[in-house]
């Protein structure tokens, strides 16, 4: 063992090196390592070793974005795998790679517990992170100078882009707070119907759009019933899955008028897999998969054409690092409900996922639908 582990910590400092990191190193993205069984850890277990490892307090590192970065870009995370690039870690977790090909992870049942896991955790911690409309969502930072500015002119490019009018009614898949809700029918006079799986969401959105013309439900989106003039999803494909894609666009299809319009905002990916990275799967978001293009196209087939593709990738770095600062900030007060390796778990969180949008690993997408079967004429809107 003391071989192994030898080798271990000659080979971890080696792989570091090689994308410009240096143990107990001056750099801001050099890494601090407190246990010295740190890489014989991730030698047999990979990036989730990675993850556990820091919020266990193995090690610390004063820019973790900047650190990710750097494994990501000097290409020693397998991209498609999300392992560390040694033959061990990526004989051993191969095994969990197999099992989203054979099993639908995304069922009702599974769904609906997998939803809870993440959205229930408690609103004061929503509301300590987020913007003051509660958007849980990538914010468009074109010409914002704080949060709440970038958030507000994202939800004005969805409506604008849906070409909302008065009168309207929307089906909002995955509702969230209410945030998307409250800006489309006070500033746009629609009629809003969100759905999600989540009570406590269903609940505070109800709250915060009390008086105004929204209904809220918790449903699974397979159960949708009733047509509506337009669809908006604002990052929840990501729960659906693979081998649920067809169907999620059969149901958007089914619920949407002729001359309707769909817009999707997603997290993606540029190639087309079946998992998503092994530690944010297994402590912030079970059974997430981020959708490619190619997996997209294939399922809107005979179903929808594309008539609008954005990307705004830059912007998920810049929202999640305000969100980090957000927590930073409120600390003292959320402490009271949540211990130091909860801290530690969603600092690694909220700096790891936008530093794969960094390395461009990790996509932010909107994208606008028609009908194959629509007549109207659909010219992008600039904002």
């Amino acid at each position: 063992m003391k071989f192994i582990k030898n080798y271990a910590n000659t080979k971890g400092a080696e792989m570091l090196q090689e994308a410009g990191i240096t143990v107990n190193g001056s750099n801001p993205w050099d890494i601090h390592i407190h246990n010295d069984n740190f890489f014989l850890r991730l030698l047999f277990y990979g990036t989730v070793a990675l993850g556990e490892s820091y919020v266990d307090g193995w090690w610390d590192v004063e820019k973790l974005d900047q650190f990710v970065y750097k494994l990501l870009d000097a290409k020693l995370v397998d991209h498609k795998s999300y392992t560390l690039q040694h033959p061990i870690a990526k004989i051993l977790n191969k095994l969990r790679f197999l099992s989203p090909l054979f099993f639908n992870k995304q069922n009702k049942t599974q769904a609906s517990k997998d939803v809870k896991y993440h959205y229930n955790i408690g609103n004061d911690l929503f509301e300590a992170m987020l913007d003051k409309r509660m958007n849980y969502s990538c914010a468009y930072w074109k010409n914002a100078k704080n949060l709440d500015e970038a958030q507000e002119a994202k939800l004005d490019m969805i409506c604008k882009k849906l070409k909302l009018e008065p009168g309207m009614s929307v089906l909002e898949i995955g509702c969230g707070w209410g945030g998307f809700a409250k800006y489309a029918i006070e500033k746009y006079g629609v009629r809003v119907r969100g759905i999600t799986l989540s009570e406590n969401q269903r609940d505070y959105a109800l709250k915060y759009c009390k008086g105004l013309n929204f209904q809220a439900d918790i449903i699974d989106y397979r159960e949708i019933q009733g047509q509506y003039d337009r669809v908006v999803s604002i990052e929840m494909i990501e729960h659906v899955g693979p081998k649920n894609y067809q169907e999620y666009f059969q149901v958007i299809d089914r619920c949407l008028k002729k001359e309707g319009l769909c817009l999707i905002q997603f997290d993606g990916k540029s190639e087309s897999l079946h998992w998503n990275d092994v530690w944010i799967e297994k402590y912030i978001f079970p059974n997430t998969v981020t959708p490619s293009p190619k997996q997209i196209t294939t399922a809107i087939e005979n179903l929808f054409f594309i008539v609008d593709w954005e990307d705004f990738t830059k912007d998920y770095h810049t929202t999640m690092m305000e969100w980090d600062k957000n927590i930073d900030k409120n600390w003292e007060t959320l402490k009271k409900n949540y211990d130091e390796r909860f801290y530690r778990m969603w600092k690694f969180y909220l700096l790891y996922c936008p530093a794969t949008a960094l390395a461009k690993s990790q996509h932010l997408w909107q994208v606008v639908f028609q009908k194959t079967d629509s007549q109207q004429d659909y010219y992008r809107v600039d904002v």
